[in-house]
């Protein structure tokens, strides 16, 4: 990253709104949500961190993403870790 790239995130973390913030953060926790374990049964405390992010878009206004681009997606992938994939075919923003 450059210093230039560097300053503009920074002002742009800067002047976040909270909402933003709030679920920049729960996507955060749902990614460590089951860091360094293997994900048994249907990864619960994922679920909950997954269901927290989605009643804050819902409460925000933020549009949910469609659904059924990850079915073909399986927990049983990797050792449950899932295999890798192009996520810039699923994003919006990328």
């Amino acid at each position: 990253m450059s210093k230039d790239e560097f300053i503009y995130l920074y002002s742009l973390y800067q002047n976040i709104d909270g909402s933003v913030d709030a679920l920049l953060r729960g996507i955060y926790d749902l990614g460590i949500s089951h860091a360094y374990t293997a994900i048994e049964g249907y990864g619960e405390s994922s679920l909950k961190s997954l269901e927290r992010i989605i009643k804050l878009m819902i409460d925000y206004n933020f549009p949910l993403p469609k659904i059924e681009p990850f079915f073909k997606f399986s927990i049983e992938e990797n050792r449950e870790w899932g295999d890798k994939f192009d996520g810039t075919k699923l994003s919006k923003i990328l």
